[in-house]
């Protein structure tokens, strides 16, 4: 009986007779194997530029590891730090802009300009306005939602099974959930910023 490839190698082509899917391994870096059109030229160079492409971008991870660098695993997540750090550079660039005597100066040619912090200031603002429109469009804060609830839930479950577990009464329990609750209510409007 031969050895069937395991499905990332797996050749994706079907049998005539049967219609079921090939068990050979596809040819390296391709997605076939030689019965299915693994032999055509067209096909092997096809193969050939997925291993380089591949191979290009194993060494740069490589590289990249070296120096300490990690690939980003969550764009979104990056996105928001960028868009924090942004914002935060914004307002820094905006208490200069407000401690300014005056917001133009006297260039070389002896006409009114605009001063540098106050140009900085105007890019700062439009690039964190790109950013957080980025974010918005791309349902940042729907997801943080997500992520709290399903926390939240991982959270309660966990309480759940303590409070099950410490063989309390049915009246206990229920106690010890409305303290819980209470904790938990209380804590959240400490987190709650003031406006």
């Amino acid at each position: 009986m031969s050895r069937v490839a395991p499905d990332e190698r797996r050749c994706k082509g079907t049998s005539k007779t049967t219609g079921s899917r090939c068990p050979q391994y596809a040819i390296r870096g391709g997605t076939v194997c030689f019965h299915h059109g693994g032999n055509a030229p067209q096909v092997k160079a096809a193969a050939a530029r997925r291993l380089a492409h591949a191979k290009i971008e194993a060494d740069a991870e490589a590289e990249l590891a070296h120096q300490g660098i990690t690939a980003v695993e969550d764009p979104l997540d990056e996105l928001g730090k960028l868009a924090s750090a942004s914002t935060a550079m914004m307002h820094a660039l905006g208490a200069r802009v407000n401690s300014l005597e005056g917001l133009e100066h006297h260039g070389a040619q002896f006409a009114p300009a605009i001063k540098a912090e106050v140009q900085m200031y105007e890019r700062a603002m439009d690039r964190t306005h790109r950013l957080l429109d980025s974010l918005v469009k791309h349902g940042y804060a729907e997801r943080q939602i997500t992520i709290a609830e399903s926390e939240a839930l991982l959270v309660a479950g966990v309480i759940r099974r303590v409070v099950a577990g410490l063989g309390l009464t049915p009246a206990q329990q229920d106690q010890a959930q409305a303290l819980l609750a209470e904790e938990f209510r209380a804590l959240e409007q400490q987190a709650v910023p003031r406006g």
